[in-house]
This record gives structure tokens, sequence and C-alpha cells, in this order.
């Protein structure tokens, strides 16, 4: 099964990602700050600011635009560049609202998280999950 998604169009990814670009945005300005309290000239520090944040803007508008695809294929489920296996998961947890489902017990460096756009993807996904783990 393969479906792709896109983070503009799921409310948690959309908002995981804004809340990270917003943090790298403050953290610009924070070290913009610095500069200007350790005697930067301040215009020309603020013109450096907005263009950083401009960039990072731009970035985010492409990121959430990005379509993402996912892959259960056998017992394995793929993202790019990681792969949990479903036999090793302890279980899974759908949220039919918010077109998520967190996988319980998925390790460092494997998908934890699957989005979804549209509930079809979505239920058919709980299906095959439902599937490799009764096996």
């Amino acid at each position: 099964m393969i479906w792709t998604y896109r983070a503009m169009n799921n409310p948690v990814a959309r908002r995981k990602w804004v809340i990270f670009v917003l943090l790298i945005i403050a953290a610009g300005f924070g070290f913009t700050a610095y500069k200007i309290a350790a005697g930067a000239e301040v215009g020309k520090s603020l013109i450096f600011a907005a263009i950083f944040a401009l960039f990072v803007s731009l970035y985010a508008i492409i990121t959430l635009g990005k379509p993402r695809h996912y892959t259960i294929d056998g017992d394995f489920v793929y993202y790019k560049p990681f792969r949990t296996n479903l036999k090793k998961i302890e279980g899974f947890e759908v949220d039919e609202g918010r077109k998520v489902i967190k996988l319980k017990g998925a390790g460092i460096f494997s998908v934890r998280t699957l989005y979804f756009e549209n509930d079809d993807d979505l239920k058919q996904a709980v299906r095959k999950l439902e599937r490799i783990l009764e096996r």
C-alpha cells in the first residue's frame, strides 16, 4: 500500500512544521538581538534578520506543500529514509479526526507517526496494520 500526504493538508503535521519554522525564526531574531546588544550596527543586523526570516518562510512554504510518500510493503512501513518493522511494534493508536496513526514501541530511527490526507487511505492503513499485527 502506498499513500501520499502533504503537511499543509494534515493539521498535526502542519502544526509540527509551523512550530519548527517559528523556532528557527525566533532563534534568528534572538541572535540578531544579541548582536545588536553586543554593539553591531542596528540597520544592517535587522536587514540580515529580515532576509533570514524571508528565506526560512519560503522554506516553510515549500516544505508544507511537498508531497511525502509512505509505503507498507510486507511487514515494513517505509518513509524516506526511515523503515519500521511492524512485527516489532506493540500496537497503534488511531486518531481519525486528526488523520494520524501513532505506532507504539517504534524505535528512535523508525517511523513513529503515519499522517494522512484523506479518510480512505487512513481506513485502508488501519485494516492493513490490523492484519499484520494479528499474524
